[in-house]
């Protein structure tokens, strides 16, 4: 499976790729042939590297995470004018 987005999550967590193979107990080697779609990974691969970037695995495979809107699923942006921001919470699919 490929990992499109593995080098800008380890580059947002500020990491080298050592770093993230100590941290995931997976090869540095292998992390570069990942990151250059050299090679393909395996889910257990995929879930060693989503832990040692404290990410969800899906996140690596192309997964979305964004903040839900203030206000309720149905209202529209008429209804939050001047209404404040209720602190999001993270949702993925």
């Amino acid at each position: 499976m490929d990992l499109p987005y593995l080098r800008d999550l380890r580059r947002r967590a500020i990491m080298s790729q050592e770093q993230l193979a100590e941290r995931s107990g997976v090869a540095r080697d292998t992390i570069s042939k990942l990151e250059t779609g050299r090679r393909k990974a395996y889910p257990t691969t995929i879930r060693k590297l989503a832990a040692g970037l404290n990410t969800e695995p899906r996140m690596l495979v192309g997964g979305v995470e964004y903040l839900e809107p203030a206000g309720k699923p149905d209202e529209g942006p008429e209804e939050e004018k001047g209404k404040e921001p209720r602190e999001g919470r993270k949702v993925g699919f």
